[in-house]
């Protein structure tokens, strides 16, 4: 009888390994997340908007990082989204004292790819604590526009995009969009999404930075959340009377190279009005 309870034992522990293991493979397989979302019609001229979002890369410094980089690179541009809009967090690991000149040049040049698609990004906190002077020059130079608490607007698609700092560095500064965009699609996007609970801070915002926990407990949910953002606010859609939240999972994984019951994904996000 006892031989038979320890084979059990043996039996659930194995399963229960077998399917974290199972659970964790998929997760870090990275899926299209297709989402709608209704802006309020307040007005606005605001035709249909299809928008790539990509949060939280965390790419490696090897040739497989590069690579896998540049297939999902040519995923994003396979959907021919009307803008590319990138979160932040491009590496691992920012604040270790390295040179990161090379692969900062690399990631620049394979996101720089564009087929004629404005490319939108902020930087998120890896970013910060490795110069992210450099990281706004090679972008620049690579075609992508970096916006640390400004606004751009594109005409050809009748939208302006206001670029707020990282929150959990600090960065964050609160700023108005100005007249010129009266009349426009009016979106922001921000690192850390403890940004757009700023008082002022009103209409559609897109975020990263959580990994929706990347590690999440079945009914318990996540782990550990380092963002000040309200709880309901970290992963995925969330609205209320004010604004409206989206928060990426994101792509990569910090510290811990799992991601369990949180998938890696980007997302293509179509927003119009009612």
């Amino acid at each position: 009888m006892r031989a038979r309870i320890v084979k059990l034992k043996i039996f659930l522990i194995t399963a229960f390994v077998m399917v974290c293991a199972y659970q964790v493979h998929v997760n870090l397989i990275t899926k299209i997340n297709e989402v709608q979302i209704l802006i309020s019609d307040d007005g606005r001229d605001s035709p249909v908007l299809r928008v790539a979002l990509l949060s939280d890369l965390h790419v490696g410094d090897d040739e497989s990082s590069f690579q896998d980089l540049e297939k999902l690179w040519l995923e994003v541009l396979a959907e021919q989204p009307d803008v590319i809009m990138l979160a932040g967090d491009y590496i691992n690991d920012g604040r270790k004292k390295r040179d990161i000149a090379q692969q900062r040049a690399r990631i620049a040049k394979i996101l720089g790819q564009s087929d004629d698609i404005p490319i939108i990004a902020v930087l998120g906190n890896h970013d910060e604590w490795s110069t992210p002077t450099l990281w706004s020059l090679d972008f620049r130079a690579a075609g992508i526009v970096v916006l640390e608490n400004q606004v751009m607007e594109i005409d050809r698609l009748n939208v302006c995009i206001r670029g707020f700092g990282d929150a959990f560095t600090r960065n964050f500064r609160y700023l108005d969009f100005p007249a010129s965009c009266d009349g426009k699609l009016q979106l922001s996007i921000t690192h850390d999404p403890a940004g757009a609970f700023h008082p002022q801070v009103e209409g559609l915002i897109l975020a990263g930075h959580t990994h929706c926990g990347q590690i999440a407990l079945p009914l318990l949910g996540p782990i550990y959340v380092p963002s000040d953002a309200p709880k309901k606010s970290l992963c995925g859609l969330y609205e209320d009377s004010q604004r409206q939240v989206f928060v990426s999972s994101g792509i990569g994984t910090s510290i811990l190279p799992i991601r369990f019951f949180t998938q890696s994904q980007w997302d293509l996000l179509t927003i119009s009005s009612p």
